[in-house]
This record gives C-alpha cells, structure tokens and sequence, in this order.
C-alpha cells in the first residue's frame, strides 16, 4: 500500500503543477452544463407523439381536447396518431412515439386511461407529464362520471422533471466524469514519453501498483468533479428530488469505469498526446452511444431477470446515466437502483482489471526485448 499511496501523491502533486489543465478539466463539463441550463431552463416547445388506442366512444372529446392543445407561444403540444396496437412496444422503444394512451371502460363501466411508456426515457417523462396537465381537469367531469387514470412505467415509477435542463443534467454529468478517461490515459502516456516507464522495469514496482496508484490520484479528482458537478447543477437551477450522497456515489463508481478505461487506452498509445486524443474519442463514443446526449434505440439482446439487457450495456456510463436518472429525477433508492449499482461495479472492475492484464503482458514483453 506504501508504495501505491506515493505513485498517487505524484501524480496529485503533477497535476497540482498544471493549474491551466486542472481548471481546463473543471471548467469544459460546466461550460456545457452552463449552456444547458441556459437553453433549457424552460419547457421548450417540443410536439410529442402520442399514440391513441380508444375502445370507448366517451373518450373522443378527450382526444380532440388532446389534438388542440398549443403551448403559450402557438406550438402544438401532441401529435396524436390513432393505432390498434394495445402494446405498440416496438414504437416506444424506437422512439416512433413518445407515449400510449389506452382509453377503455371499467369494471364499473367508468372510463379507464391508461398511460404507457418507458420511464428511463426523457421524452415519456416530459410526455407524461404534460398529458396529466392536459388530462387531469378534462376527465372529472367525462360524461358526469369519475375517471379512473392508471400510469404504467417501466422500468420503475418517475416523476417529471419541471424542465428540460432537469432531465438533460444527468447527461452533462457522465459527460464530466467520462472526462476522465483521456486525463487517465495522459499520465500513463506522459511516462512512456519521458521514458519512466523504462526506469520503472528495473525497480521491483509491478504494474498494478503503479496502475492503482494512478487510479487512485484519479479517484481523488473524480471525487472533486463529480460534487463540484452537483453544486454547479444546483446552483444553476436542477431540481433534485433524490439522495444527494447516492447521487455521489454512483458518480464515484462512474468515475472508476472511466479510470479503468483510460487504463486500456494507456496500453496502446506512445505518449500523452496521443493519449488526450484517442482517449477523448473513447470518450465522446461512450457519451453518445450511452445517451447521455441523446437517446439511443433500445436494442435487446437478452433478458437478465426483469431487466432487458441492450447491445449498449456493456459500458458502465449506461448504467450510470440511468441510475443517475432514477435518483435524481424520480427519487429512487438503493434498491430500486441496485441492479444497475450492480452492473457498474462489476464493469468497473473487469475494465480494471483487463487494463492491468494488458499492460503487466506489455511491461513483461519490453523486459524481455531489453
């Protein structure tokens, strides 16, 4: 552990020596996060569509109402498309419609609506709320007689973000951590530049060592992003209805994936430049392909317990945007996050640990060149 500690001091005190860098680092994520909430601290006038099974006649004044409602500024709030489709999965999950309206008599002859959707997806969070602001004073008074309203949501329940920036906040937050990849990387390439590593083959230094002791000076600078993350959402306005604690610590975990990553980028670059740009490319990737910036198409590969596991599940900032989503936005706890708590730690460490494997095969392949 002694030895880990001082390769971590080290780094710290480098990049203590490169205030322009550090603040850099600061400095992008809430650059963006400033932009956001700029121009999306209000709803903005997006028309969602929102497909209408009706199987009762008293439900067509509600659809028409539905069809005219406009923002203040004139824009259609809805787009409403009848179907026949009770599930119309496919639609929802490819992003062809935003929300399912299903209007049908109760056992009690009531007229029942049902509102379907997937809750990890920002556009049926905004969708739903604005339908129940649309639907809630309309279906008191259908026909004289009380109307039942039931919200199914997958994969647990959510509450609307009051804004746009609420929902795209935790997207600017992976965003910052997955910084970390490139920052990682440089200092591994920053020493293959120099030439330490050569002088390391000759020390009794292993290769996990001095990975873990990088890793460790980053987790302390990751811990530092990710609260001055948060602050800096809530400074601007977010709108957390979560544990701010847990919020961190996924934050945290994130931030060790993203370490471990910079790891392997680190195995296969000649120096810190080329480090900064193949790792950013990592980076950028991950932060699309994640959703972070925009959501991706659901593409299933198979079924682990409740849980649909997609072709983009493979990465931890996945699993973290999400779980970031649920806590902050709709109040989740540990429990209902734990599978994706789960899944991050247990890809956190594989990348880790495969980085470590890479480069202890390389460091052994140059001593036995040398």
């Amino acid at each position: 552990m002694t030895k880990i500690w001082l390769i971590a001091r080290k780094y710290l005190r480098e990049t203590w020596r490169e205030p322009g860098l550090l603040a850099l680092v600061l400095a992008m994520p809430l650059f963006f996060m400033l932009i956001n909430a700029v121009a999306y601290a209000t709803p903005r006038l997006t028309t969602y569509p929102v497909l209408v099974v009706a199987d009762d006649p008293r439900a067509e004044p509600l659809i028409e109402m539905l069809r005219t409602q406009r923002y203040a500024g004139g824009g259609l709030m809805f787009d409403v498309q009848p179907t026949q489709d009770r599930d119309a999965d496919e639609a929802l999950k490819s992003g062809a419609a935003a929300a399912l309206l299903v209007f049908a008599p109760g056992a009690s002859g009531e007229l029942g609506v049902t509102v379907r959707g997937d809750a990890t997806s920002m556009r049926f969070i905004l969708t739903s709320a604005l339908l129940d602001q649309a639907l809630g004073p309309a279906i008191d008074a259908a026909h004289g007689k009380p109307v039942v309203a039931r919200l199914v949501q997958r994969p647990i329940q959510a509450l609307a973000p009051q804004n746009d920036f609420d929902a795209y906040a935790p997207g600017m937050m992976v965003f910052a951590i997955l910084l970390i990849i490139p920052q990682a990387a440089m200092l591994l390439g920053r020493e293959r530049r120099t030439g330490t590593l050569r002088r390391l083959r000759l020390t009794p230094l292993r290769s996990w060592q001095l990975l873990s002791g990088a890793s460790l000076s980053q987790m302390v600078m990751g811990a530092g992003q990710v609260v001055f993350m948060f602050a800096a959402a809530l400074a601007l306005g977010f709108h957390n209805r979560g544990s701010l604690p847990l919020a961190v610590g996924i934050g945290l975990l994130l931030s060790f994936g993203a370490i471990g990553m910079g790891m392997i980028v680190a195995c296969f670059v000649e120096d810190d430049n080329q480090a900064l740009n193949v790792g950013a490319t990592f980076t950028m990737l991950q932060v699309f392909i994640s959703g972070s910036f925009y959501q991706m198409p659901t593409i299933t590969l198979f079924t682990l317990g409740s849980y649909e596991i997609g072709l983009f599940d493979f990465i931890p900032a996945t699993h973290g945007l999400l779980a970031l989503q649920q806590v902050l936005i709709a109040g989740a706890g540990i429990a209902e996050v734990a599978f994706r708590v789960a899944a991050m730690t247990g890809l956190s460490l594989l990348y880790f640990v495969v980085g470590v494997a890479i480069f202890e095969r390389m460091q052994m392949r140059a001593r036995a060149d040398a």
